[in-house]
């Protein structure tokens, strides 16, 4: 469950018993989950939790370090729904999809390097289309599940691993995998 004051999608921020889903959430297995990018807002006088986003516009160009989440994978590329830009330190709402190039698939498709759902740290390397890259350090997969039972896989040993089913998965993952802190002056959630 999220203890910041900010939710990125999919995010727990709160279980259904304690409040009812307000703006940009949903209920899902027990829990509220964030829909959108954006401060969370605990109404305890009606007991909804909602998220509000921010207005500003950010421009995405060549070189910026956006957010997202994967959202289909076909042939030689994926399409990532960004929801979030880093603009000087601080994450900003976009509602844009990128596309990712992906190399030579393997046995298993390119579950090697993401996967279905995955939140994914990207580099911006061409506006219109935007397209995107994940192949640098810093940059790849922040967040996913297990393909079996969908449980969050962790880091453990330098390999993801599911905590559930006791599955070993890999993925093109980002240096910080699972550290990612983006309350108060940083951009990125732990």
């Amino acid at each position: 469950m999220v203890d910041s004051d900010i939710a990125l999608p999919g995010d727990i921020i709160a279980k259904e018993e304690e409040y009812l889903p307000g703006k940009n959430t949903e209920p899902y297995d027990g829990n509220i989950v964030a829909t959108k990018l954006g401060r969370i807002v605990r109404d305890d006088k009606n007991l909804t939790i909602s998220v509000v986003g921010s207005n500003k516009k950010t421009p995405i160009a060549v070189g910026s370090i956006v957010y997202g989440k994967v959202i289909k994978i076909n042939g030689k590329d994926a399409i990532i729904q960004l929801y979030a830009i880093n603009d000087g330190g601080k994450l900003h709402p976009v509602d844009h999809e990128a596309k990712l190039m992906l190399p030579v698939q393997g046995k298993s498709g390119y579950t090697h390097i993401i996967s279905l759902g995955d939140i994914v740290r990207a580099k911006v390397t061409s506006v219109k289309p935007i397209y995107v890259t994940i192949f640098n350090t810093d940059l790849g997969v922040l967040k996913t599940r297990c393909l079996i039972c969908r449980n969050e896989l962790i880091l453990k040993n330098n390999v993801l691993y599911c905590t559930n089913c006791q599955r070993i998965e890999t993925r093109k993952i980002a240096s910080d995998y699972g550290n990612i802190n983006i309350s108060g002056d940083n951009c990125e959630r732990s």
